[in-house]
C-alpha cells in the first residue's frame, strides 16, 4: 500500500496533536506562510507533537529556511521517554542521529554536510521495522534535500511515537511538517459518554433512566455510552431483583427495542445478571455482566465480571475487547480494577480506550481529593479511561501525565453547589470527543518490549485469558 499523508502542520498556531512553545512573542512569530523562530541566546525553541501518532514504516519531514548563518534544527520521533532525533548543526556543518539508548555511544551516527544553494530545505526521517521477532528494532534513514545522508539500524526505540521539532542558535523559518504512512483505520477521534445513575433495586426505574441517558447521548452525538455496573437491576446480589431471570430478560428486550427505534442511537454498555451453564453444575450459574449493544439493539459482546465477584455470582476469567467504529476498546467491571493485567494486556495488543462500569459505593470527600484519584487512573495505561459509577465520581481521563481530566460527573465539578466538597450524586451525562491518536499505550508497550522471552510470555498470557487481537510485533 502506498504511503499517504496522514498529517501536516504549517506552524501557523496550535493544532490537534501539537503543543505551541511558551516562548516570548518575539521568539515565535507565525504568519500565514511560515513561522519565524528566533531562539534566545543559549536556548532552544521546541514544538512538541505528542499526538502525532507515528508507527514503524512512517516518515516525517520538515521544510525550513535559514535566514541567518549557523544554528541548529532538530526533527525527532519522541514519546514515552524515548526519542530518535536528527539534528542539523549549521555552525559545525554536521548532521547527527541520536537516540535515548544510553547503553550505546551517542550520537548513533553522524556525517558532514554541505547545504545546497536553495531557499527552502527539506529534512526527512524514514523509520522502519528492523530485525526481531515479537520485539522489533527500528531502522532509520535520513534525507536532506532529497539526498541520503545518514542510516542507522537496530535502534531500540518504541514502534509508536509522537514527534518534536526544535531550533536553536540562529533564526529559522519553519514552513511545514508532514507525516506520511499507511492508514490504520483507527479514527482520530471518538465521542464517548457515561450515564451516571443511582444504584437501586428497581428494574422499571432503571430502564427509564437508561432511556433518558440514551436520549441525551443521541442529542449530543455520543457514539459510545457507558452505564454503571448492573445498571438494569442495580447491584443487589441477595435481592430478588437480581435473582429472577424472566423480568430481567423482559426488560432487556424493551431496552433493545428502544435502542433500535432511537434516532442517532449510540453504542451502549449496560449491566445485568445473566445465567450460563458451568462445568460440574446441573443448574445454570449467575454472572455479573455488562453487554455492548449496537445502535440497532443487537448484542455485540457479553462481558461477565472477570474477578472479585459478589456472593452468588461467578467469575468470567476472560478479557473483554471490542471495537466502536474501528476504535479498539477494552472493558472490566468495578473491582476488576484491582487487577492491572485486565487493561495492560489489551493495551499491549492495541486497546486505546478502557471502559470501567462500576457500582463501588457513594463518592465523598473533597473535589481536590477526587481529582487527584481520578487523574491517577491512567498512570499504568497511556490510554483513555472512562469510569461510570452508580454512586458518583464518574470521569473521563486522558493518557497525559498532567491536566488529564477530560470530563467529570456533575457532583464532582468545581461549580457544584457543595464545592469545595463533592455534592450528592445523581443522574447526569458526562461526555467528550476524545482524540484517540493521543493514546500510545507507552507503558504496557515498554513492558512487552523488555525481551523476546518477556514478549512471548505476555502473548501466551494474553491468549490464555481470551485476548483476541492479533499479536503486536514491535
Amino acid at each position: 500500500m502506498t504511503r499517504k499523508i496522514l498529517g501536516r502542520m504549517g506552524f501557523r498556531g496550535p493544532e490537534a496533536g501539537w503543543t505551541w512553545p511558551p516562548e516570548p512573542a518575539d521568539a515565535v512569530k507565525a504568519t500565514r506562510a511560515a513561522c519565524l523562530v528566533t531562539p534566545p541566546p543559549g536556548k532552544r525553541v521546541g514544538f512538541a507533537g505528542p499526538g502525532v501518532h507515528t508507527r514503524n514504516g512512517d516518515s516525517i519531514e520538515l521544510a525550513f529556511d535559514l535566514p541567518a548563518a549557523g544554528g541548529r534544527v532538530t526533527l525527532a520521533f519522541e514519546g514515552g521517554m524515548e526519542r530518535l532525533a536528527v539534528t542539523l548543526d549549521l555552525a559545525r556543518r554536521r548532521i547527527t542521529l541520536s537516540t535515548s539508548e544510553w547503553n550505546r555511544r551517542q550520537p548513533v551516527a553522524s556525517a558532514a554536510v554541505k547545504l545546497a544553494r536553495r531557499p527552502t530545505h527539506l529534512l526527512r526521517i524514514d523509520k522502519t521495522a528492523g530485525a526481531g521477532g515479537l520485539v522489533k528494532a527500528a531502522d532509520a534513514r535520513v534525507q536532506l534535500d532529497g539526498r541520503n545522508v545518514l542510516e542507522a539500524r537496530g535502534l531500540n526505540v518504541l514502534p509508536e511515537m509522537g514527534v518534536a521539532v526544535a531550533a536553536a542558535g540562529a533564526r529559522v523559518l519553519l514552513r511545514r511538517f508532514v507525516h506520511r504512512g499507511r492508514p490504520t483505520g483507527v479514527p482520530e477521534c471518538l465521542h464517548v459518554g457515561g450515564w451516571q445513575m443511582p444504584n437501586r433495586p428497581d428494574i422499571h426505574a432503571n430502564l427509564e433512566s437508561i432511556f433518558r441517558g440514551l436520549r441525551a447521548a443521541a442529542e449530543r452525538g455520543v457514539r459510545l455510552l457507558v452505564t454503571p455496573e448492573t445498571s438494569l437491576t442495580g447491584l443487589f446480589p441477595d435481592h430478588r431483583v437480581t435473582r429472577r431471570p424472566r423480568p430481567i430478560a423482559a426488560a432487556e428486550r424493551k431496552l433493545r427495542r428502544f435502542i433500535a427505534g432511537l434516532t442517532d442511537a449510540p453504542f451502549l454498555v449496560a449491566g445485568l445478571p445473566i445465567w450460563r451453564p458451568a462445568a460440574g453444575r446441573a443448574s445454570k450459574t449467575r454472572y455479573n455482566a455488562s453487554r455492548v449493544y449496537d445502535p440497532d439493539g443487537r448484542v455485540l459482546l457479553t462481558a461477565p465480571k472477570i474477578h472479585s465477584c459478589e456472593g452468588g455470582f461467578w467469575h468470567g476469567y476472560r478479557l473483554h475487547e471490542f471495537e466502536i467504529d474501528a476504535a479498539p476498546v477494552c472493558m472490566h467491571i468495578c473491582h476488576d480494577g484491582r487487577y492491572p493485567e485486565l487493561w495492560t494486556l489489551p493495551i499491549m495488543f492495541g486497546a486505546r480506550l478502557v471502559v470501567h462500569p462500576s457500582n463501588g459505593g457513594t463518592i465523598g470527600g473533597s473535589v481536590d481529593a477526587f481529582e487527584t484519584r481520578a487523574a491517577a487512573a491512567t498512570t499504568t495505561m497511556h490510554a483513555f479511561y472512562l469510569r461510570v459509577n452508580g454512586g458518583g465520581g464518574s470521569s473521563i481521563v486522558g493518557p497525559g501525565k498532567y491536566d488529564n481530566l477530560v470530563a467529570v460527573s456533575d457532583e464532582c465539578r468545581r461549580d457544584n453547589p457543595s464545592f469545595p466538597m463533592v455534592g450528592p450524586p445523581g443522574e447526569c451525562l458526562l461526555d467528550a470527543e476524545i482524540r484517540l491518536h493521543d493514546a500510545f499505550g507507552y507503558w504496557p508497550g515498554r513492558s512487552f518490549r523488555a525481551s523476546e522471552a518477556v514478549a512471548r510470555a505476555y502473548l501466551r498470557l494474553y491468549r490464555s485469558l481470551g485476548g483476541g487481537r492479533a499479536a503486536a510485533t514491535g
